[in-house]
């Protein structure tokens, strides 16, 4: 069992790393800004992001409360497309009901 346990482990070792050095790495943006506006003093506004320099691009991972109002859960796995270097990403949010999680690079 030991063996079988161990040959098993070694396998998917190997398998890790030959995705790993088979996978090229993604040049990451730099030289990133962002900030954001206050829309009329209340919960909502715009967030946004730019890199100047660098490679790939980036987006906004965001979350959504449940439209039941009665229902205090959030909906995640939404996101922005993709931009480029040099491009300016705008979020409209509302605090509470629509808020990024995450900047990620593509």
């Amino acid at each position: 069992m030991r063996k079988r346990i161990a040959a098993l482990s070694a396998a998917l070792l190997a398998a890790t790393t030959l995705v790993v050095t088979a996978t090229p790495a993604q040049a990451a943006p730099s030289n990133c800004r962002s900030g954001k506006e206050h829309h009329g003093g209340g919960p909502s506004g715009t967030f946004w992001y730019i890199c100047l320099s660098g490679d790939g691009g980036y987006y906004f991972k965001y979350r959504v409360k449940h439209p039941n109002p009665q229902v205090d859960e959030w909906r995640y796995g939404y996101q922005t497309e993709c931009a480029p270097v040099l491009t300016w990403l705008e979020f409209y949010y509302t605090i509470g009901q629509r808020e990024i999680t995450e900047i990620a690079y593509c």
